[in-house]
């Protein structure tokens, strides 16, 4: 039976606030058939870590290649070319899964560069016409873009790297505020983007804030999956053909593992009861 597992945000290549390496991932997948990381797969964008994600990366392929797992890739704001893969949908249109940064015009409002994200944004979107706005391709490219613009200016990312980490945060309390509030209404900001742009899907799979949970809004699960760095308590998606799953993953010495019992699990009825 396929047994697909959602991950997102490792993070490859920091030295701190990231997984600890491709090779502690891999019981993960152990029974799995597919894996999914749902962007910010590496830190592709800083040029200071490229090499060490570009490593990280070829070699959680490798592993994959080697263990039969179907390995899936989706960009996020910290490696927007590493695919141009940016969303799933998944059980017959009743997953939708994609990295989040697509959810805010400025992607991290909290971000230094917010300002500058959010015009390469509105910029974006106007070349594409009219009807981008209400196009969910079109809104993923403008915001793959606008993500490279956060990072394109090199002596600005040197200026603010200090600042542009969550814990650096902390040297900023008005960014404190925004993440705060930012975590406070994205689950609602996803529900209502999933509804515009896909309707059919019942569960919503995020990552990009690094804040893991699961809401129940307007008739639809919204997840997210957290993250490997800060704040550091990263959860699984896995989704079978009868169920999807949360479940926590932990640090035990120099691996990441699954708990055995799932934090919540839903019962996936075939798409023909759906549809009666």
């Amino acid at each position: 039976m396929p047994r697909l597992v959602i991950i997102s945000d490792l993070h490859l290549g920091r030295p701190r606030g990231a997984a600890i390496g491709a090779e502690a991932l891999r019981p993960i997948w152990r029974g799995a058939t597919g894996l999914v990381v749902n962007g910010d797969t590496a830190e592709i964008h800083h040029p200071r870590h490229r090499v060490a994600a570009a490593r990280e990366t070829l070699r959680l392929a490798d592993l994959c290649a080697a263990d039969g797992i179907d390995l899936t890739l989706l960009s996020g704001n910290h490696d927007p070319y590493l695919t141009d893969r940016r969303h799933l949908l998944l059980a017959d249109g009743r997953v939708f899964v994609t990295h989040g940064d697509v959810l805010h015009p400025a992607v991290s409002p909290w971000s230094p560069a917010g300002r500058r994200v959010r015009e390469a944004n509105r910029l974006a979107l106007a070349a594409l016409g009219p009807a981008a706005r209400d196009d969910l391709e079109a809104r993923l490219s403008a915001s793959q873009f606008a993500c490279f613009a956060e990072w394109a200016d090199l002596e600005d990312l040197e200026r603010d790297a200090a600042h542009s980490s969550f814990l650096g945060m902390f040297m900023r309390p008005w960014a404190v505020a925004k993440v705060l509030h930012y975590w406070h209404i994205v689950p609602r900001l996803s529900a209502r983007f999933v509804e515009q742009h896909v309707p059919g899907a019942r569960f919503a799979v995020f990552g990009h804030t690094h804040r893991p949970g699961v809401w129940h809004v307007k008739q639809r699960v919204i997840i997210n999956t957290g993250s490997f760095g800060f704040p550091g308590r990263p959860y699984a998606v896995v989704l079978e053909e009868d169920a999807l799953s949360i479940v926590a993953i932990k640090r035990r010495g120099d691996v990441y593992e699954m708990n055995e019992k799932p934090e919540q699990r839903f019962e996936l009825p075939p798409a023909n009861e759906r549809a009666a």
